[in-house]
């Protein structure tokens, strides 16, 4: 690990919910490994199980990363805790439809129809190579997590009618979001955007 400077630090984490943009924002990948991402993964696997989730991405937490984190036992003293550093997917084979929720869209939940395979190739904290061929339901929470790593939701992916059906909650949700901005409750867009800027910048630049 990388020491870091104090420009670099990594404030306190949280569950960030549509439309904050970190959720429609392409992460960059992450160049610079250092203790404080250590520890905002594991804080990340804290907020995961506390949300009652099996899969997280950085930009959940307003973190701009190319990395998200999987247990798909959903606690932390059973299954396997995955790290997935800037991962690229290959080889999608098959097709499966299986009811999707989000954690940052809490109360939705729709089927979404994905490759039933898929090989992924990453980077664990430790800077050690990952090559995994997955299928189940690992194959469908690390998709379901590089989405997020691309700026996109899993509505993002429904049929038409379906996408007509969740368009209400979506209002709501930017209605609830706006009106927190609006009471001070939430930093303003700009102000949100020039944090992520910050951060991406200590770690996604060589």
């Amino acid at each position: 690990m990388e020491t870091t400077s104090p420009a670099a630090e990594i404030g306190p984490l949280a569950l960030v919910e549509y439309p904050h943009p970190a959720l429609a924002r392409r992460a960059k990948p992450v160049v610079r490994l250092d203790d404080p991402l250590a520890a905002a993964v594991d804080r990340m696997f804290e907020i995961m199980y506390e949300a009652g989730g099996i899969g997280l991405a950085a930009n959940q937490v307003a973190l701009p990363y190319r990395l998200f984190v999987v247990n798909c036992s959903g606690h932390p003293d059973e299954g396997e805790e995955l790290v997935f550093v800037n991962p690229v997917l290959s080889k999608p084979r098959g097709t499966a439809v299986q009811e999707e929720g989000c954690l940052s869209l809490p109360g939705v939940r729709m089927d979404v129809r994905r490759p039933a395979r898929v090989v992924v190739d990453a980077w664990s904290l430790d800077g050690e190579p990952l090559h995994l061929d997955l299928d189940g339901l690992l194959a469908r929470v690390v998709q379901h997590e590089y989405d997020h790593l691309d700026g996109r939701l899993f509505t993002d992916r429904l049929p038409e009618a379906a996408t007509l059906e969740v368009r209400r909650s979506l209002e709501t949700f930017r209605e609830v979001f706006a009106g927190k901005q609006a009471r001070g409750e939430l930093p303003s867009t700009e102000v949100l955007v020039a944090e992520l800027d910050r951060l991406e910048a200590a770690r996604c630049t060589a």
